[in-house]
């Protein structure tokens, strides 16, 4: 890149130095700030959260777990707990004295447990552990019988119902405002100040981030805060949502969710077989989101606008074991990849046979190069499999799922064979030397997952919303977000269960779920918080600061510019490789990310004023203050304050005009004000 001088380069360095020096204060900021713990309350539930399953965690989790179950005692959750080993319940709800838990846990016990004098409960964790217990919903100790387990399905009910808040939204709110009922409620439960309303120059960036991808133009800015209409809020939300620009977000969104990161080498691919083009079509028609599940699993596309789809099984090329872990984040919100050899050793409810179960299901696929395009055949026969535990135990491969659903399906018998019939299929294979086709069985295993994943699968709306949420609030209701098991709890449980539920009752519409997001107070705080010490963010109590994506930050770039024509394509993919992250975990960010905005050829040929509309705009007004305050409304939004316009002067005067207000205008577009979404 050629340098405008010594003097700019030093300076260029010092600014990288302080991006990465701001960068790593956000992200330390937002660790110091997390999660406290909430006032400890005496129902069973908060017993469990706060101090039992800790405690187990601690103490007894090493040998009665996931994968190690000594006595087949599984201690990781309620479920499991009353379930028992193979002595039978390990409690008596609403009985401390009979259960066997506190038997084996009390001093004077022998055997006693944990068997290491380490580990051993000390007086106030048994007194915890009795206390939850006895605050249990009780049932006759009579019924309780090691050979007799008909009772626990009845008592998980009932604990279930005494535990979940009786504290209801009022029905007649909107979406959104049941939002804000909910936080709010949560909220003075552990005493948070919430933040205020966020300016109109500050929501109108926020929702071209989020809903456009980009930054507004100067004139979209202007014309947003000339607005008088008590409902132009509500007006912009709608009239982003109905862009092309919003298709177009999302599908960056969903393409990552679905298919990770694109690559330099994946790219072309998504674009020729249509996967691109089939995302932005659904979300710009906002097709129910059930619906795009079940195109991207069955993948047997009925218009041309649906081809696309096919992308989803395809790029996987018959690789089955990635296409069920790449499945299960979509369909039921969590990651299996820990279940392949054995039963998650966190997450109790995420088994063996549940793995299994879903490469079964893409095992018969192939994919096929047919007249039509690339399309995934499914042979009606074989495909059954075994897989052995961790004792080399081997068992069958059956089509049974995570939401308790389950496909009957004839498994043959050793010495049966099944006959590869034309009669077993609606779509039989081509035969040698005809046109290739894609093979369709009458019993279709991808059609009957389908039908158990996108009907009456409350899992699949829940991993949907708690992503959307994420995307738009900072965090999800669980983290990490694909994540949804129970190891990894949900704040606001009864926000997440509201939203869930009226996701499926308004038929997977996206675009009413964001709006109703968008449109909350929630979304629409400022990001000061209200108070000295600022809220978990957890909390929700003040809006949190975003990195943009790579395509976010390029389109703003570009927008802060004002290029005068677009940059080759390969600059934008640069951002890309070197901005991977979306929706990240913890923001980390990296040397590279400050080296491309200090001395790459891609910014540098954007500050042009030969390609850059913002420089040569900026090079006629005669006035450094008013460059100044331009520059800054440009890239920031904003007018600068006292001192930043001092600094700024500065700037601009410490070369030649032309170069100072290129140097004036890199600053502001590399600034961690610019490049978070706030």
């Amino acid at each position: 890149m050629q340098l405008l001088g010594k003097s700019n380069m030093i300076f260029r360095l010092l600014c990288a130095a302080i991006v990465l020096v701001a960068c790593g204060w956000i992200a330390t900021s937002a660790s110091a700030n997390g999660s406290a713990p909430p006032a400890p309350r005496l129902s069973p539930e908060r017993l469990w959260i706060e101090q039992i399953e800790p405690l187990l965690d601690r103490k007894c989790l090493k040998c009665h777990a996931g994968v190690r179950q000594q006595g087949g005692l599984d201690l990781r959750s309620l479920e499991t707990i009353v379930r028992g080993g193979d002595s039978g319940p390990e409690i008596v709800p609403g009985n401390p004295a009979a259960s066997r838990i506190v038997t084996y846990t009390s001093p004077a016990s022998g055997p006693h447990m944990p068997p290491d004098p380490a580990k051993r409960l000390t007086p106030v964790e048994l007194s915890s552990l009795k206390q939850w217990i006895a605050a249990l919903p009780a049932v006759k100790t009579a019924q309780v019988d090691p050979r007799d387990r008909s009772w626990l399905p009845s008592f998980l009910d009932t604990y279930k119902r005494a535990t979940v808040s009786t504290e209801k939204a009022p029905a007649s709110l909107s979406a959104s405002k049941t939002i804000d009922w909910y936080l709010a409620a949560d909220g003075a439960k552990q005493k948070l100040a919430l933040a205020g309303n966020a300016s109109d120059a500050v929501i109108v960036r926020r929702l071209y981030l989020d809903l456009a991808g980009r930054i507004p133009t100067r004139a979209e800015a202007i014309r947003f805060l000339s607005d008088a209409h008590p409902d132009r809020r509500a007006r912009l939300v709608d009239q982003l949502l109905a862009s092309n620009e919003y298709a177009v977000r999302m599908r960056e969104i969903f393409d990552t969710a679905l298919m990770g990161r694109v690559t330099e080498q994946t790219a072309p691919a998504r674009i020729n077989n249509l996967w691109y083009a089939y995302l932005e079509n659904c979300f710009k028609t906002n097709r129910p989101w059930n619906e795009m599940v079940r195109d991207i699993l069955v993948a047997r596309p009925q218009t041309a606008a649906d081809a696309g789809a096919v992308w989803f099984l395809a790029e996987r090329n018959n690789n089955y074991q990635i296409i069920a872990e790449a499945v299960a984040p979509v369909v039921y919100g969590v990651q299996i990849k820990c279940a392949q050899c054995h039963n998650h050793p966190l997450a109790w409810e995420i088994e063996q046979r549940h793995y299994w179960g879903l490469v079964a299901v893409f095992n018969r696929s192939a994919n096929v190069n047919t007249n039509a395009g690339m399309r995934i055949g499914e042979s009606a026969i074989g495909g059954f499999i075994n897989f052995a535990n961790l004792k080399k135990e081997s068992q069958p491969a059956s089509l049974v799922f995570l939401n308790g659903r389950s496909v009957a399906e004839k498994r043959p018998g050793t010495d049966e064979k099944q006959v590869d019939s034309a009669d077993l299929y609606q779509t039989p294979p081509s035969a040698a030397g005809k046109a290739t086709v894609a093979a369709v069985p009458r019993f279709s295993r991808r059609e009957q997952f389908a039908a158990s994943a996108t009907s009456d699968n409350p899992m699949l709306a829940r991993a949907f919303v708690n992503r959307i949420w994420a995307a738009f609030m900072g965090r999800g209701f669980t983290q990490p977000i694909d994540q949804v098991d129970s190891k990894h709890r949900a704040v606001h449980p009864e926000l997440f269960n509201y939203l869930t539920e009226d996701f499926q009752l308004h038929g997977y519409d996206i675009k009413r779920l964001i709006r109703s997001i968008v449109l909350s107070d929630a979304y629409q705080r400022d990001s000061a918080p209200a108070a000295k010490t600022a809220p978990p963010n957890e909390s929700f109590a003040r809006a949190l600061d975003r990195p943009m994506t790579a395509e976010q930050l390029y389109r703003s770039l570009a927008v802060a510019c004002d290029l005068k024509s677009p940059l080759p394509t390969s600059s934008e993919r640069a951002f890309i490789t070197t901005f991977p992250d979306v929706m990240p975990d913890t923001y980390a960010p990296s040397l590279q990310q400050a080296l491309l905005l200090t001395n790459s050829t891609i910014v540098d040929e954007m500050l042009k004023p030969a390609n850059s509309a913002a420089i040569s705009d900026l090079q006629k007004v005669t006035s450094t203050g008013a460059a100044v305050k331009e520059a800054f409304l440009r890239t920031l939004g904003r007018s600068p304050d006292a001192a930043e316009t001092k600094q700024a002067v500065q700037i601009v005067r410490s070369s030649s005009r032309d170069s100072g207000l290129r140097n004036l205008l890199w600053a502001l577009i590399t600034c961690s004000e610019f490049r978070l979404n706030h």
